[in-house]
């Protein structure tokens, strides 16, 4: 008797979650989809100096001069002291296993420092690339590209989902030969419902807006941003 208490209560409330989603009237719940393809115009780059010595202010010294070399570089790269973070030093003293002694032996000091920088003229990322190996910077970590106007490209997106969801619930009361009474509800993120929502064939394509590339053998690719919008619609015979 205690089980089925329980489980009729989780479905009470279960219901209960999901009434404020729904309506107790007839309804379709639709999906909205828009994408497109637009060019990055600009880039972070994780980038570090890694030195070994058993002197470690030999190691510190030679990290530190490629670390002002890089920051120099970054700056007649036309990128702004905003967008240059030097890491402070990381130290770290290394030992090596003697397997004739039985015991560690110290190896020598690991100095490290990092630095990220976003460039903002994303045609200058191979020249600065090349830059930065020639000042003795010896470890990439990763380049994320970028589209500095994300947002008001997201905006547009969204209106175009928006039209892509109204299409969708037509197009679905057409075919169940039933008529849309109205909007109840609207989200940009998936309803808490046990259903999935309705969607077209194929989503909307916005046309791709070419912001930048970078040449020869630095090719970022088109990035994809994508908007969906969730839509329950009631409707009447």
């Amino acid at each position: 008797m205690k089980i089925c208490s329980i489980v009729l209560t989780a479905a009470l409330l279960s219901a209960q979650s999901f009434a404020s989603s729904l309506p107790s009237q007839p309804h379709l719940y639709v999906q909205g989809n828009a994408h497109m393809q637009v060019q990055p115009d600009r880039a972070v780059i994780r980038v570090a100096i890694t030195e070994k010595s058993k002197s470690l202010s030999d190691a510190k010294k030679r990290v530190d001069d490629v670390m002002a070399n890089a920051i120099s570089i970054a700056k007649n790269h036309k990128i702004k002291l905003d967008n240059i973070h030097a890491e402070q030093l990381n130290v770290y003293r290394q030992t090596r296993y003697n397997r004739t002694t039985n015991q560690d032996e110290f190896d020598g000091f690991r100095v490290s420092r990092s630095l990220t920088l976003k460039l903002e003229q994303i045609e200058r990322y191979p020249v600065l690339l090349q830059k930065l190996v020639d000042a003795g910077i010896n470890e990439f970590n990763n380049t994320q590209f970028e589209v500095s106007n994300k947002s008001a490209l997201m905006k547009s997106l969204k209106k175009v989902a928006i039209k892509d969801a109204k299409l969708a619930a037509k197009e679905l009361a057409s075919d169940f030969d039933v008529k849309l009474d109205g909007l109840y509800s609207v989200s940009f993120s998936p309803m808490e419902i046990p259903r999935a929502p309705y969607a077209r064939a194929e989503s909307m394509k916005v046309m791709s807006s070419d912001s930048g590339s970078v040449e020869n053998a630095y090719n970022t690719g088109a990035l994809t941003l994508k908007a969906q919008v969730y839509a329950v619609y009631t409707i009447n015979n």
